[in-house]
């Protein structure tokens, strides 16, 4: 039992399902953007200062029930290091639904900013939706996975954060705790430094300690990289390491965007406590890009120590030799299907064979819709790509949610090229449709 309160954490258990549940599915057509939430449980707060706010989650945290807090549009700017979230089950968003509109951050940025973390999550089922954050010295969210917290259900949903000093969101985990953080959901957000760099190697956008059953989808991340007079290359843009060594870590990681980040997606680093327990993870319908403009450019997607993952439809195009990479002798039971990528999939370190199937490893720069934005849509004339993947049982759709096939078979990479609809020859409302002037 995670918990010393079960019944507390069943009532928020079944609150946030809920919650997940009145979500729509489509996915939203910009990446990085998603639908703003309406949903409420316990009792709503509205507050509009950056006083109203910290009192007030001072009082839910204090009351310990699932609650409510909107914010009306502004900028919230901390005056203490963080906000502190305790209080099971609450909800924090905005209350316009406009992640522009709303602005919670520390009063300056990088190594030497004021506020240490935006929000620091000790509490499980805690949702933080439709804002804007960032502008701290270590972590936008850190969400606890060591005891006693052993944090479940976080849902970030619809926000935009930027420039974070460390990690953007990070799942922190005990040595000692046999789990980190779990059953998680990172949706429709954008990660960014929006001067084009980061301010120093250790930063990353999602790094996750032992953690199991996450799904992090549908989010664009975009310059995450360090500056070519520096040393050393950022982490990952979505990093799940540190083996969890008491269950499998079932990690889902689909339909991302990640453009100009020194390093994408990662399961594992280094050694084999510093690996992944994939049991049923998957990374799929995903772009990563890089136009090589730092120094410090790395790989792709790459396995390190990691087990039983599927790595499937992916798309990666970046001057790294390796764009994706599996290594280690550790390692086993991977699979890599239908991924479109640049250059070969390496392996490298003694790591042993996986299972290979469709995979195109010799992509060019004019097979895709605008290479410099990141956008790898495939054009109609990319026969070596169109059509060429293997059905795969496990899921039917591609990056924008479009179905698969579309054509005669599954395409390889992310995106299922759909063709442009037929024009109708013969519309409602032509005279020959209405016997008008027809004999």
């Amino acid at each position: 039992m995670r918990h010393s309160d079960a019944t507390r954490r069943e009532t928020c258990r079944l609150a946030t399902c809920l919650l997940f549940l009145s979500l729509p599915l489509a996915v939203h057509a910009d990446p990085g953007y998603g639908d703003p939430l309406t949903v409420t449980t316990g009792t709503v707060y509205t507050v509009s200062t950056v006083s109203q706010l910290q009192d007030r989650i001072d009082s839910v945290n204090a009351a310990g029930v699932p609650a409510t807090i909107l914010l009306e549009d502004g900028t919230y700017v901390l005056t203490y290091s963080m906000l502190n979230i305790t209080c099971p089950g609450l909800i924090l968003r905005s209350a316009s639904g406009s992640r522009e509109a709303v602005a919670v951050r520390g009063p300056d940025e990088g190594a030497g900013a004021t506020a240490d973390h935006i929000f620091l999550v000790g509490a499980s089922y805690v949702t933080i939706a439709d804002i804007t954050f960032g502008y701290c010295r270590y972590h936008g969210i850190q969400v606890r996975g060591e005891s006693p917290a052993d944090v479940a259900g976080l849902w970030v949903h619809n926000c935009r954060i930027q420039n974070v000093n460390e990690q953007f969101i990070k799942g922190s985990s005990a040595p000692e705790d046999p789990v980190g953080a779990t059953d998680g959901i990172i949706e429709n957000c954008l990660f960014e430094f929006t001067g084009g760099w980061a301010y120093q190697y250790y930063t990353g956008g999602i790094d996750i300690h032992k953690g199991v059953n996450w799904i992090v989808r549908d989010n664009l991340f975009r310059n995450i990289r360090v500056p070519n007079e520096q040393e050393d290359m950022a982490e990952h843009a979505i990093h799940f390491w540190n083996r969890c060594p008491t269950q499998p870590q079932n990690v889902v990681v689909e339909r991302n965007w990640i453009v100009n980040c020194d390093r994408g997606i990662g399961f594992g680093l280094g050694s084999y406590d510093g690996g992944h327990n994939g049991g049923s993870s998957v990374i799929r319908n995903n772009f990563v890009y890089n136009n090589g403009a730092g120094d410090h450019t790395d790989v792709g997607i790459g396995l390190e120590y990691a087990e039983s993952v599927n790595v499937d439809n992916n798309t990666v195009y970046t001057p790294y030799w390796a764009p994706i990479e599996y290594r280690f002798a550790g390692s086993s039971n991977l699979v890599f299907r239908n991924n479109l990528s640049n250059a070969a999939i390496q392996n490298r370190d003694g790591a042993p064979s996986p299972v290979m199937s469709n995979n195109v490893q010799n992509a060019q720069a004019a097979w895709f819709a605008d290479l410099p934005q990141g956008d790898l849509h495939i054009l109609s004339n990319v026969t070596s790509v169109i059509d060429q993947g293997c059905s795969i049982p496990a899921f039917a759709d591609d990056l924008d949610g479009d179905s698969r096939p579309q054509l005669g078979g599954w395409d390889a990479g992310a995106d299922e090229y759909t063709p442009p609809p037929v024009p109708d020859t013969n519309p409602p409302g032509r005279p020959e449709d209405l016997n008008i002037g027809i004999p």
